[in-house]
């Protein structure tokens, strides 16, 4: 059975310099008129997919992370009631394919296959029925940090100084959140598949790594519940739902991120900018 029998799908997309929402179906893409959050209005020109440029499927104010979120990290322990967070700014977004470039500061990063949810309403203290009501759908996400080992090593400091905070500093770099490329609707996330690979040729490197999404120990209702309790939530806003583990990788690196009924999302890991 199609476990997205049911979904609609969602996307940005540019086209001749600009960029639209549209709706995606069977390779051709339905311009829309605004954000589908917004009420679902046809403009009447359709695409095929080949002429258009898929982008990162939102326009958030931020995207939010997760730290903890799967059983893995609680072993033998019991995991605290509300969730564990952190901020990415709107920069970090990225699109599928894009090449993710490396800061001066370090030349590895971690990289994370993450279910991610996109926010279709304004929300604020929400409960979980109001949390599940504003979720507009889901999409497959990369939550890439910098490797603090390698920062560390950068700046010219010893080991001592690879602290905790760290974590949250070393992900707001620029493309550092590749999501997408489309927003599936009524989208069932429970206990479906996910998978990070990372590939280079030039080295022979292969990574391949699966989990489930049945080790997430929060719903999304809760997430985006929790997370309303400490911040305002606005349409297009992005949380990225946490993993089991993350990778490190570097330069000349694929990484390819899928999540069972949600499709792929690959980029490339590139030393700088041209």
């Amino acid at each position: 059975m199609d476990i997205t029998a049911q979904s609609e799908k969602f996307c940005r997309f540019e086209k001749d310099g600009s960029s639209y929402y549209g709706k995606y179906e069977e390779n051709i893409i339905h311009q829309l008129e605004r954000e589908p959050w917004f009420g679902i209005e046809h403009t009447g020109i359709t695409y095929e997919l080949s002429e258009v440029k898929l982008l990162y499927p939102s326009e958030p104010k931020k995207i939010i992370g997760l730290v903890k979120a799967y059983k893995q990290a609680w072993e033998n322990k019991n995991p605290p009631s509300f969730v564990r967070w952190f901020l990415k700014p709107a920069s970090s977004a990225a699109s599928d394919y894009d090449s993710v470039f490396l800061p001066s500061a370090f030349d590895q990063i971690k990289v994370e296959c993450e279910l991610t949810i996109i926010i279709g309403k304004e929300i604020k203290d929400a409960d979980q029925e109001e949390a599940e009501a504003a979720i507009f759908g889901y999409t497959v996400g990369n939550d890439i940090m910098g490797y603090d080992e390698s920062f560390v090593k950068y700046t010219g400091d010893t080991l001592e100084y690879k602290d905790p905070s760290l974590a949250a500093a070393l992900k707001i770099s620029d493309r550092f959140a590749p999501y997408g490329p489309l927003i599936y609707t009524n989208y069932n996330w429970q206990d479906r598949n996910f998978s990070l690979s990372i590939r280079n040729s030039d080295s022979n490197k292969e990574v391949i790594y699966n989990d489930n999404t049945n080790n997430l120990l929060y719903t999304p209702a809760k997430i985006v519940s929790n997370l309303s309790k400490i911040l305002t939530l606005y349409p297009g806003d992005v949380i990225m739902t946490g993993t089991s583990k993350s990778f490190v990788a570097g330069s000349g690196d694929i990484v390819t991120v899928e999540i069972e009924g949600l499709g792929k999302l690959t980029n490339y890991i590139s030393v700088k900018r041209n």
